[in-house]
């Protein structure tokens, strides 16, 4: 049987609940930097759309692409009680989880999914081999379609649709699950399930995807009886954003296959909006939408406003939520001056000829991880921290906490404690380098370039492999620098997120790691103590000594 079905979708929200800044290029137009979406203009759009769906006699759906968890001053305040208190405000119909939601490891997550009343969606998640005394146990969570319930049934029209959701595999690689939670490959959770629905009689299947644009292109090639995807995890946009002047992937729906791909971008800024006719094989025959953004301005151009924009005030219920429940605190961070800066403080990953030892804040972010772990712990010998996990240069004049909690450092990741050798030290930081400018490796992305305190090196791009770390040495005093030994034992803190190994970094867990303690404070809280004990900030001395290809 054939059936019509209104999707609205969105995805890689990241705690953005107020929306972000959006710059249009309107063509003929100078550009507008306004905010767009937020929870409370989505939601406003959501209960249009479900009572038009309903007036109309239409199934409606709303679905949830993944990583609800991190990116904002919200989830660092408040972790996931507030994403769950209103995302259950929201009422997806289904969500899938993202990397995101296994930063902090299964704890936090496991919270989540208790206050949520919607179901989670990760068929290839397997928490089968779990310990049967774990304090917050992922297995058997009722909402949860894991590998052990891998996906749900929903009658739409009078025909039934299959709902099952896939993440990234490659989980322990970028997020910190816990160790006995497994991830199985995509092609062979999606073959085993698929096999199963079709033998169940379903023909209408929907996936929920966190792996990214071109990787749900190649299942819809591989997979022809999916009818849609529902991704996320790239942040992509799709269809015609020529009158905004933004970038596009592609058409809304993207056709691949005979399948239908759906995108909608990231932070809360937008909704896709989309009425699908799904043929009696569980093919969509066709697709009418768009992605609309909520601006919170009113257009400011005498033309018509283009299509895509949705004008629309913020719904009561969650504007009084977030007034009364969240928005006092940031309000306080955002009073609280912690301290100055005399002069910009440039972040850039790698360093280049503006700033040939790199970002000038890292630095900063390391020692401030160093003297909050030797405040806990006494002797520590060194920080390490990747650059990717900085995410902002420092404009001058006062840095309050909002500014260090949500903008500067806002992945609210623990501080870890751990020893290694003085040649896994070595080896992690060429590791990590090699993987951040794709020498000898094929790396995933820049964000691995180290940044320390309490040791300072050279790295040299040219030399073979296990010899481009030289002059290594750790400060055993305040400025009285020594050597470090190849077969001497340090103690290093980095976020929990590069102690694990992530990147490049993994030398750090071969030996040693039973010593490993989570300090219980995160980037930002150890950044906000260091930095309140220094009236100013200036630049930091260079610590790397960084020497690229010749040529490069």
């Amino acid at each position: 049987m054939s059936t019509t079905v209104q999707l609205a979708h969105f995805s890689d929200c990241h705690s953005h609940f107020d929306g972000a800044q959006v710059r249009f290029s309107p063509p003929g137009e100078t550009q507008w930097l306004c905010q767009s979406g937020g929870y409370a203009r989505l939601m406003t759009r959501v209960r249009q759309l479900r009572a038009e769906a309903a007036a109309a006699g239409t199934p409606f759906l709303l679905l949830h692409g993944g990583d609800t968890f991190q990116g904002s001053l919200y989830f660092n305040r408040f972790k996931g009680r507030a994403n769950a208190d209103l995302l259950r405000l929201l009422a997806p119909d289904a969500m899938v989880l993202g990397n995101h939601e296994f930063d902090l490891g299964n704890g936090p997550l496991v919270e989540f999914l208790r206050q949520i009343d919607f179901p989670v969606l990760a068929a290839n998640l397997d928490s089968s081999q779990e310990p049967v005394d774990t304090p917050l146990p992922l297995r058997g969570l009722p909402g949860l379609h894991d590998a052990s319930q891998p996906w749900l049934v929903r009658t739409l029209g009078n025909v039934r649709f299959a709902l099952l959701g896939i993440t990234l595999p490659q989980m322990a690689d970028i997020a910190n699950p816990d160790e006995h939670t497994r991830f199985h490959g995509v092609s062979q959770t999606l073959t085993r399930q698929l096999d199963q629905i079709r033998a169940a009689g379903i023909r209408h299947i929907i996936l929920l995807s966190h792996l990214g644009l071109e990787q749900d292109k190649l299942l819809a090639e591989r997979f022809p009886e999916l009818s849609l995807i529902i991704g996320g995890h790239t942040h992509s946009l799709l269809g015609d954003l020529s009158p905004l002047g933004l970038q596009s992937e592609g058409s809304y729906p993207l056709m691949v296959n005979r399948v239908a791909i759906l995108h909608a971008g990231h932070s809360a800024q937008s909704l896709g909006v989309c009425e699908l006719d799904f043929d009696e094989q569980g093919r969509v025959s066709q697709g009418r939408g768009r992605i609309e953004w909520f601006p919170w301005q009113p257009w400011p151009y005498a033309s018509p406003a283009p299509a895509n924009l949705h004008f629309c005030a913020p719904d009561p219920l969650i504007e009084d939520h977030m007034a009364r429940r969240y928005r006092p605190a940031l309000e306080e961070m955002a009073a609280r001056t912690v301290t100055r800066l005399p002069e910009p403080l440039l972040h850039q990953r790698i360093p280049d000829a503006r700033l040939p030892h790199g970002s000038q804040v890292a630095p900063l972010v390391a020692a401030a991880m160093l003297a909050g772990a030797r405040e806990q712990v006494g002797r520590v010998d060194f920080a390490l921290h990747n650059g990717g996990g900085v995410r902002c240069s420092l404009e001058p004049g006062p840095l309050t906490e909002a500014d260090i909690a949500g903008q500067l450092l806002p992945f609210a990741i623990p501080l870890t404690l751990y020893r290694v050798h003085g040649h896994e030290l070595a080896e992690a930081l060429e590791g990590a380098i090699d993987n951040a400018t794709d020498n000898g490796v094929t790396g995933n992305g820049s964000g691995s370039f180290p940044y320390t305190a309490g040791v300072r090196f050279h790295y040299l791009a040219e030399l073979p492999k296990g010899q481009r770390i030289r002059q290594l040495e750790w400060e055993a005093s305040p400025g009285h620098w020594q050597p470090v030994e190849k077969e001497g034992v340090y103690r290093g803190v980095s976020s929990a997120y590069t102690a694990s190994g992530k990147e490049g970094y993994t030398a750090l867990t071969r030996t040693l790691t039973q010593h490993n303690q989570e300090l219980g404070i995160t980037l930002a809280d150890a950044f906000i103590r260091w930095a309140r004990q220094h009236p100013t900030l200036p630049a930091p001395a260079p610590l790397i000594h960084y020497r690229p290809h010749p040529g490069a």
